[in-house]
């Protein structure tokens, strides 16, 4: 794909990545094949392919973005099928993250966006926080046609009837392993401390049994992706920075073989720090923890 940013414009390391995925794209639209979005609304802009002429324009034009390429953004998943299927090799997840970004410093969204964004990024990353959000959803289920919000009406139908116990595993603390042969530590994550639990210990309990010894370190939290997503970049890299800072302490004291992440999602992420902080201070040590994250 021709591009015609300007120097000045490729001054900015995040424009200048777009330029380099930009011009990977062949229009080939392959990618429109396992984009889920695209095959239940049928709409081109709602393909990686269509979004990515709208990123195109947005950025080369340093044009505020209206509301239908808001939306069309917006509607992304960042499930990244587009990504597994591309022959040209296109980083479609740089591309939407840098978008993401720039929309939230330059468009202004309806009030009503913006404190639902808001909640959110204040309640999800917080296990505790959620909940008692979660504990509200139950209770208020029964009255979820009185709201007059579409999304707060699905959020309220989706939350759990039955909310776990917090575990206690997920406090900072080492699991010692059945004949020792890797020390790991393992994220712990946020929302899924509060919806399921079982899944952090049963991971500790299956990597304990095949010999390896369990940190949940001191210090680390969200990985940042629900922010991240928002493109409310401080916030993101602010919590992550926490994990960066945690995993490096007990890379440096005790060693790590490898930082374990039972989310997709969070994993995504997380192996993804060395790009995000790659003009930052923490670069090495960002990199240094992608490089052991699975």
């Amino acid at each position: 794909m021709q591009t015609t940013f300007t120097e000045d414009q490729l001054k900015d390391a995040g424009t200048a990545r777009a330029n380099e995925i930009l011009r990977t794209c062949v229009h080939c639209g392959f990618c429109t094949a396992t984009c889920p979005t695209y095959q239940v609304l049928g709409d081109e802009l709602d393909s990686p392919r269509g979004r990515i002429y709208l990123i195109k324009d947005m950025l080369e034009n340093e044009r505020v973005p209206d509301e239908k390429t808001v939306k069309h953004i917006d509607r992304c998943l960042s499930c990244l099928a587009c990504m597994t299927t591309c022959p040209s090799g296109v980083h479609y997840m740089h591309l939407v993250d840098h978008a993401r970004e720039y929309i939230e410093n330059t468009y202004k969204r309806p009030l009503s966006d913006r404190a639902l964004r808001w909640v959110l990024a204040r309640i999800l990353p917080y296990p505790m926080r959620f909940r008692v959000a979660l504990l509200g959803a139950k209770i208020g289920r029964p009255f979820a046609r009185l709201m007059p919000d579409a999304r707060l009406r699905a959020m309220l139908e989706m939350a759990p009837k039955v909310i776990p116990p917090v575990s206690r595993n997920d406090d900072p603390q080492t699991f010692p392993a059945q004949n020792k042969k890797m020390r790991v530590a393992l994220m712990t994550g946020c929302a899924q401390r509060a919806l399921n639990t079982d899944i952090n210990d049963a991971t500790i309990r299956l990597l304990t049994r095949l010999g390896a010894e369990v940190v949940i370190p001191e210090g680390q939290g969200c990985c940042g992706a629900l922010t991240h997503h928002m493109g409310k970049t401080s916030e993101s890299h602010a919590t992550a920075a926490k994990n960066i800072k945690a995993w490096r302490a007990e890379m440096q004291s005790g060693g790590l073989d490898a930082i374990v992440i039972n989310t997709s999602g969070c994993g995504t992420t997380v192996k993804d720090y060395g790009h995000m902080f790659r003009e930052t201070d923490l670069a090495a040590d960002a990199a240094a923890v992608a490089d052991i994250a699975m």
